[in-house]
């Protein structure tokens, strides 16, 4: 009985717990292996370190290491006290709720119980049993755990800035959220001129946060002032950079509107700094990728060298992230540029052996890629049609599932070997007016 209260108890408690952040093993050694980065990147002492490791411990605890859950959650407690002194016992609320549900899955009944009292006593006098606070964190968990809780997340930044709307922080988690939340080709003028005025705010409110003045430098360039956009890049820079989280969108504002040599030069000179930062190696891997497809460099009687350098580097990150589908694909993919085409079919044979743990987007995403591998590398168009088909089944609205549509739909108007049985296919997954 006495269980069973403390369980109903739990199940009220405003945490990572109680949040519905249910999802597969892969999904979450994902997120783990982001939060890490973010972790490891020097500087990262900010205002969420806090609530960082709060969401790090609830990853780890959910993966099985429960003891590395607890050495994290000790670093979250040290942190929040560090960096919320004015209201630190109601930012710890959401703190004690996982350390509850912690002790509670290890039997540990009556630690539990302390923290679920902790937490009453803490909130016993406030006007609301979800303060601010926990809102601001809510949202941010949010915001990092999927694109599917995008939407969510600024409804969270919005209840927790109604309580605090002069807080510079939450300003600026709302202002990223709300460019997060619409897909690029859904954005109209009117809207991103709404998304470039939010981050207009958020940035003079905190001219320090990197990542707001990254993001609006690119919703800047996107709306034609990409004069201005490239003279902030410029500033931006100029400081001692290290991997923090919009220094890949900074790496595509300098691919997209300078050049793929300015952003190669930029993630070099970076790692040149922090050598041992794994995060950089991916970014640099992902630069030499996006200059080997491009039209100029495919002109170019050295491409091959860099290729070779890109395998060798891609080989390297997928040992530092050997859980990553995107990385393996890549690596794939520089395997078909250098010839090495066998190599390529061994990753997808073990993807393929291994895709029952995937997301079902890494599915889609896998499927695609390897129905255009079958068809560009084994010139096998059959097996390829197969696969486009398996990517389509899939219904999220993705560009891998626009590409694979695609690509049988042209079958279909081109009149193809199996364009009746593809037609017919096509009925069930795409509006009539398509095909």
């Amino acid at each position: 009985m006495a269980q069973n209260s403390l369980k109903i108890k739990l199940q009220d408690l405003e945490c990572h717990f109680t949040w519905k952040l249910d999802c597969s093993r892969s999904k979450l050694e994902s997120l783990r292996e982001t939060l890490i980065d973010i972790i490891s990147s020097e500087g990262v002492q900010c205002s969420w370190t806090g609530q960082l490791y709060n969401f790090l411990a609830y990853l780890h605890h959910t993966l099985g290491s429960r003891e590395d859950a607890l050495q994290y959650l000790k670093k979250a407690e040290e942190a929040i006290r560090l960096n919320s002194p004015d209201d630190v016992e109601l930012s710890l609320v959401v703190h004690y709720g996982n350390l509850a549900w912690v002790h509670y899955h290890q039997g540990e009944l009556t630690e539990s119980q302390t923290y679920v009292e902790k937490v009453g006593r803490l909130l016993k006098d406030n006007p609301s049993t979800c303060p601010g606070v926990v809102w601001g964190e809510r949202a941010w968990t949010l915001n990092k755990f999927d694109v599917s809780k995008k939407a969510e997340a600024l409804h969270c930044f919005w209840m927790a800035l109604k309580g605090d709307p002069e807080n510079k922080v939450l300003r600026c988690g709302y202002a990223m959220a709300f460019n997060k939340s619409v897909e690029n080709k859904d954005i109209t003028p009117k809207l991103r001129s709404e998304m470039l005025e939010h981050l207009r705010i958020a940035r003079e409110l905190d001219p320090e946060d990197l990542y707001i003045t990254v993001m609006y430098l690119q919703r800047l360039a996107e709306s034609g002032q990409v004069e201005e956009a490239r003279k902030l890049a410029e500033e931006v820079i100029e400081k001692p950079l290290d991997s923090f989280g919009g220094f890949g969108i900074l790496l595509s504002f300098f691919r997209e509107y300078v050049s793929h040599d300015s952003s190669i030069d930029l993630v070099r000179r970076t790692l040149e700094r922090h050598p041992d930062s794994r995060q950089l190696k991916k970014h640099l891997a992902q630069c030499y990728k996006w200059k080997i497809f491009s039209q100029e460099e495919k002109r170019n009687s050295m491409r091959h060298i860099l290729i070779e350098n890109a395998v060798n580097l891609y080989e390297e990150v997928v040992t530092l992230y050997p859980k990553s589908l995107a990385i393996k694909l890549g690596l794939s993919a520089m395997y078909k540029e250098s010839g090495r085409v066998d190599r390529a079919d061994k990753i997808f044979e073990d993807l393929l052996l291994d895709r029952e743990g995937m997301e079902p987007q890494d599915l889609q995403k896998f499927y695609n890629w390897y129905a255009q591998h079958l068809f560009y590398a084994k010139h096998d168009a059959s097996r390829s049609i197969n696969f486009h088909k398996k990517a389509a089944e899939i219904m999220l609205p993705t560009d891998q599932r626009d590409s694979s549509i695609h690509v049988l739909l042209s079958i279909v108007r081109n009149g193809g070997d199996r364009a009746k049985e593809i037609k017919i296919y096509l009925l069930y997954q795409t509006p009539l007016g398509k095909i």
